[in-house]
């Protein structure tokens, strides 16, 4: 069964109509199709963190953060790159040091 996602927007919403007194969590839970305990802990965050507790901390990046991502990865291989270049270079220079 795959997992079901709600966006933060309904969590948010659903959270504030329990805590409000507008719906119970088992209505709430139904109207989501979750377990209670599940409208439970989303409760139970937004409570600790606020919103930020509802964000799902392993959802998909938003596309300008994984561009900066992708820029990351290729200065590193750049970097990398040029790290063993130096090395080179250098194993270069001692080899004609030790040749004159």
């Amino acid at each position: 069964m795959a997992k079901k996602h709600t966006s933060v927007e309904i969590k948010i919403e659903a959270v504030q109509q329990i805590l409000e007194g507008k719906k119970s969590v088992i209505e709430v839970a139904d109207d989501l199709g979750l377990h209670r305990d599940t409208v439970n802990r989303g409760v139970n965050l937004y409570k600790e963190n606020g919103e930020d507790g509802l964000k799902n901390p392993n959802s998909h990046q938003s596309p300008q953060s994984k561009n900066n991502s992708q820029k990351v990865r290729a200065l590193e291989k750049k970097l990398k790159e040029k790290e063993l270049e130096n090395e080179i270079l250098k194993k270069f220079q001692a080899f004609l040091k030790e040749n004159e």
